[in-house]
């Protein structure tokens, strides 16, 4: 649980979701903010705290976060270049 407590204290905040693509914890504070401070106090294993399809839902939330962040960075690079 180092990583998490890590994580708590950098007190992880972006400007925006176009800025920081959102990571799996992201989606857990967003959307499970009572299990995220289960975790957070360490007084529960993660694994046990959702069920199958809520880990669908946080994965698929964190990946298409990604998704566009990559999107937006190839488009950037794409209008510099023809800039250019």
């Amino acid at each position: 649980m180092n990583d998490l407590a890590d994580y708590k204290r950098l007190n992880h905040k972006k400007k925006s979701v176009q800025d920081v693509p959102e990571g799996i914890l992201d989606v857990i504070e967003t959307d499970y903010s009572s299990e995220y401070f289960l975790m957070l106090e360490d007084r529960t294993r993660i694994t046990s705290l959702f069920s199958t399809e809520e880990w669908i839902d946080i994965l698929t939330k964190s990946r298409n976060s990604y998704s566009y962040h990559i999107q937006q960075i190839n488009l950037t690079r794409k209008c510099s270049a023809q800039g250019n």
